[in-house]
């Protein structure tokens, strides 16, 4: 009995010093260009992603080459000493040439790893399909599907046209054609032949108009029927020429901050701020507020120049050097500022 205990002792000890045998590699891009990332020749995320962490490398050695979704940026390649039980992190940053390269940022312990927003992908050695969906407002928009909708605007009216295939016998069709008003059917029988699939197109058009306060707009659209259906909804308001016209809710802000806040090292929230920030837009209190996130003046004059492009107030953009510890950072950002 004693011999049975020491032995599955042994055994499940051996067996969790085998699991714990790996390591992770995380992957992210300080500019936000989507990429794939390919270890020992092979390609791990099957659609581009900005920031990727591989797990279940058990191999010291590994070759890292990166391809970016815009074909016009260079391919990067690395050769890797990795380290079991640890979290190794590389990034992809310009140097001082403004080049892109792939730098070694650094390791933690796998039981220390900060929680990271990359996406996780096991290592494999065989490579899936590329996945050519986008993301569309957190939704995935499939471009493979047989039934679609082409979208036209004429003389200040849509056009919305939906296709769909179906399979249909073609000894009986009936085709109606309706053409500035002018309808004709048109029927078509005695056909010979298997039944094929026939592409049906049915168009509606809608006329969108929108109030004065530029947040509600009433859809009308007719229908086949003639029948006219009203529809209001909120929409955004139209950008300014700076591509921002209104700030984020506080609600959204409070949990961006707190993304940023969460990263351990100052490269990793500088890379994270940015990213968040070329999706949003910032007022010059929240640039403000992103900025004190950062403990050197460095850091902060780093965000506050990437960050006013995406500023709703621009002309008040002079109240962020308040943030600024040393006079000689501030008349930095001011000459900055004078150049814009």
């Amino acid at each position: 009995m004693k011999r049975t205990i020491t032995f599955l002792s042994l055994f499940f000890a051996f067996a969790i010093s085998g699991f714990s045998q790996s390591y992770n590699l995380i992957v992210f891009s300080e500019d936000g260009d989507a990429f794939f990332a390919y270890v020992n020749g092979i390609r791990q995320n099957d659609k581009p992603e900005t920031n990727i962490k591989v797990t279940g490398l058990n191999a010291e050695a590994l070759s890292l080459r990166v391809e970016f979704e815009n074909q016009a940026l260079p391919k990067l390649k690395q050769n890797i000493m990795g380290e079991n039980g640890y979290e190794h992190t590389v990034r992809i940053k310009k140097n001082a040439k403004k080049e892109l390269k792939l730098q070694y940022f650094g390791k933690v312990p796998l039981n220390e790893a900060p929680k990271s927003s990359a996406t996780s992908v096991a290592y494999h050695t065989a490579e899936n399909p590329v996945n050519n969906s986008t993301s569309t407002n957190n939704s995935t928009v499939d471009h493979s599907r047989d039934n679609t909708n082409t979208v036209i605007t004429e003389n200040g009216q849509t056009v919305i046209s939906s296709s769909t295939s179906s399979e249909i016998d073609p000894t009986n069709v009936s085709v109606n054609i309706n053409m500035g008003g002018a309808g004709m059917n048109v029927n078509m029988s005695g056909m010979n032949g298997n039944s094929s699939t026939v592409r049906s197109t049915t168009s509606t058009t809608v006329t969108q108009t929108t109030s004065s306060s530029g947040n509600l707009r009433t859809t009308t659209s007719n229908s086949s029927n003639g029948q006219a259906v009203n529809r209001a909804e909120t929409v955004a308001p139209p950008t300014s020429a700076g591509g921002c016209s209104s700030a984020m809710t506080n609600s959204s802000f409070e949990k961006m901050k707190q993304s940023i806040e969460s990263k351990p090292f100052s490269d990793t929230k500088m890379s994270t701020a940015k990213l968040a920030t070329k999706n949003s837009c910032l007022s010059v209190d929240q640039v403000k507020e992103i900025c004190k996130l950062f403990s050197m003046d460095g850091d902060k004059l780093t965000y506050a120049k990437y960050a006013r492009d995406f500023c709703v107030n621009k002309a008040e953009y002079y109240h962020v050097s308040e943030v600024f510890s040393f006079s000689t950072t501030t008349d930095e950002f001011n000459e900055f500022l004078e150049n814009k």
